[in-house]
C-alpha cells in the first residue's frame, strides 16, 4: 500500500526534524487501531462508507495526532460524534467564499456550482486546534480507486487532491522540503562560523598538569507543514 509507505516516511521525516530542532517536540506516537464494530459505527453515524484507505488506517491506528501543521487525523469517536464536523465545514465554506469573492462573475461560476449542497458534501476528517488547517472529503467528487477527493486548506492555501493517499504524498513532500531547507541552513551556518585561533603545543611537563577530564561542551545549536 503506497499510502502506508507514505505514513512511515512522514513519521521518519518528523523524527529527523525533531532531532534537528528539538523545540518542535517529538512526534506523538499514533494509538492502536479501532475495532471493526467501532469503524462500522462511525460509518453509520456519518451516513457514508469511509474511503478504503482511511478505513484501513483506522484499523491500524485510530487517528493520527498532529499529522501536519498541527492538524490531527480524526479517530472513530470524533468521526462518529461529528465533533469537528460543523467547525470544519464552516471554515471551508468561508474560505471558499472568500476565494470566490475575489474573482470575476465568469470565473466564479464554476467554483459556485452546486454550492447550495456543498456544506453537506464536505466531511472533515482532520483539523488543528485553531481550525486553521483542515482536511475534508468532498463526497460529491470521486477521485481514483473509489476514493472521494480531498480538500486540504492550510495557511490560506487550498488544494484539491485525488484522495487520502495523495494527501499523504503532499504532506510527505512538504516535510521533505522543510527538512532539506533546515539542513541547508545548518550547513550554511557551519561554513560561516569562524575557526578558533590556533594554539601553540604545550610542553610535556605542562600537559600533565591539565585535567584529563575534558570540560563539558555547550550543545551545538542548529538553525523549520492537517
Amino acid at each position: 500500500m503506497e499510502w502506508l509507505e507514505s505514513m512511515h516516511r512522514i513519521r521518519a521525516l518528523k523524527l529527523e526534524l525533531a532531532r534537528i530542532d528539538p523545540r518542535r517536540g517529538m512526534p506523538i506516537a499514533p494509538p492502536a487501531g479501532a475495532s471493526e464494530a467501532a469503524i462500522a459505527g462511525a460509518e453509520r453515524r456519518l451516513g457514508m462508507p469511509l474511503p478504503p484507505s482511511y478505513r484501513e488506517l483506522l484499523s491500524r491506528h485510530d487517528g493520527w495526532p498532529q499529522l501536519f501543521a498541527g492538524a490531527s487525523l480524526l479517530g472513530v469517536r470524533a468521526l462518529a460524534r461529528g465533533t469537528f464536523l460543523g467547525v470544519g465545514r464552516m471554515v471551508l465554506e468561508h474560505c471558499e467564499a472568500e476565494e470566490a469573492h475575489g474573482r470575476s462573475d465568469v470565473e466564479r461560476a464554476p467554483a459556485a456550482r452546486g454550492r447550495a449542497g456543498a456544506r453537506s458534501a464536505l466531511v472533515p476528517f482532520g483539523i488543528d486546534a485553531a481550525a486553521e488547517t483542515v482536511f475534508a472529503w468532498d463526497t460529491e467528487a470521486m477521485g481514483t480507486g473509489g476514493e472521494p477527493e480531498v480538500i486540504l486548506w492550510t495557511n490560506d492555501i487550498g488544494l484539491r487532491l485525488s484522495g487520502f493517499p495523495e494527501l499523504l504524498e503532499v504532506v510527505r513532500d512538504m516535510l521533505a522540503a522543510e527538512l532539506d531547507d533546515r539542513r541547508s541552513r545548518a550547513a550554511s551556518h557551519t561554513s560561516l562560523t569562524p575557526m578558533p585561533p590556533s594554539v601553540a603545543p604545550r610542553s610535556r611537563a605542562r600537559a600533565v598538569a591539565v585535567p584529563l577530564v575534558p570540560a563539558p561542551r555547550t550543545p551545538a545549536r542548529s538553525a523549520l507543514a492537517g
